[in-house]
């Protein structure tokens, strides 16, 4: 007998994300890589076959750009109260299963532990919208065997119909940026497209070899903020003063930027028409890019950099990061 044609089935999007108790919509694409960890015994005769040591998922997508206190809230609760997250489990305590939420098939693919493990850049900026790529990893639920048929994965089930997609909240706006106390021009700057807050989130896998990874906490290396622009009414000349190269002012080495005479204070920046504050506290000055060009401006996009100096209050640390809701 021949073999018979396989017609394909064809299986495609949109979707949307559910975790941590808030919905995630997203600009295109949600992928989904297994990252699976092996090893392989070896024998004279040679390696004898890969066996498993862990298996994880890991859900990447661009959320939509809806600003909402509950999406900032969700994404950067880590900068907003660092004392209580870093050190601790990514996973959050209840709502701690992610959905995805296919449209066109009315069907859910859930995973029932995972936790936000890569957070979005946030652009502050007429141009594009706020949130860059984000990521969750899905591991095994807790005391459960990966014997269990759900032990990874839950059971397909069906959307239940959610009303919170609003293309209004996807705002693109002209902000002004104020640091500190200082005086002109730092208590007014411009960006010649944006700024860009870039946040260090980096997680630790707790490995237990009976079940694959147990856990997955926010690692305290690498957690700072930092914000880049292109200064829009800065001479370079104030560039030069601000960044404190030389003179008796200047940063010298072990000192941190954030503690310079230029960067003893918060970057705060205000939407221009709906009123979003978005705060980075404790920034200073610490490095600046520039181009001898003609027809390009002197600093390109990102070209100034600010980074964050951590600071505590009675022995907690301070938020890094605040927002105050606009309309």
């Amino acid at each position: 007998m021949p073999a018979t044609i396989v017609t394909p089935t064809i299986i495609q999007g949109p979707a949307y994300i559910m975790h941590g108790g808030v919905v995630i919509y997203v600009e295109q694409d949600i992928t989904v890589e297994e990252q699976v960890e092996t090893w392989n015994p070896k024998s004279t005769f040679g390696l004898l076959g890969e066996r498993l040591k862990s298996r994880s998922v890991k859900i990447t997508a661009t959320p939509v750009g809806m600003i909402t206190a509950a999406l900032l809230s969700y994404f950067y609760e880590a900068f907003l109260a660092p004392q209580t997250y870093v050190g601790v489990s990514i996973i959050p305590t209840s709502n701690f299963a992610l959905t995805i939420c296919s449209l066109t098939e009315n069907k859910t693919y859930g995973y029932v532990r995972a936790g936000l493990s890569e957070v979005p850049d946030l652009f502050c900026g007429p141009t594009k919208t706020a949130f860059g790529k984000a990521s969750w990893t899905a591991i095994g639920a807790a005391a459960t065997a990966p014997t269990s048929a759900t032990f990874l994965k839950a059971a397909i089930g069906t959307i239940t119909a959610d009303t919170s997609f609003s293309g209004s909240k996807v705002e693109s706006d002209i902000y002004q940026g104020v640091l500190g106390g200082l005086a002109a021009p730092l208590n007014s700057l411009g960006s010649l497209d944006g700024f860009g807050f870039k946040f260090g989130y980096k997680t630790k896998n707790i490995v237990a070899s009976d079940i694959g990874i147990a856990d997955i906490i926010l690692d305290s290396d690498g957690f700072q903020l930092s914000v880049a622009f292109a200064p829009s009414n800065l001479t370079e000349a104030q560039v030069d003063t601000w960044l404190n190269y030389q003179g008796t002012s200047a940063v010298l080495p072990g000192q941190a930027f954030g503690g310079s005479a230029t960067g003893a204070g918060n970057l705060v920046l205000t939407g221009v028409t709906y009123g979003w504050v978005f705060t980075a506290n404790a920034v200073g000055p610490k490095s600046a890019k520039r181009v001898y060009q003609i027809g390009e401006d002197r600093f390109p996009n990102g070209a100034i950099e600010l980074t964050n100096q951590l600071t505590v209050t009675a022995g907690v640390p301070n938020p890094l990061f605040s927002y105050t809701a606009g309309t």
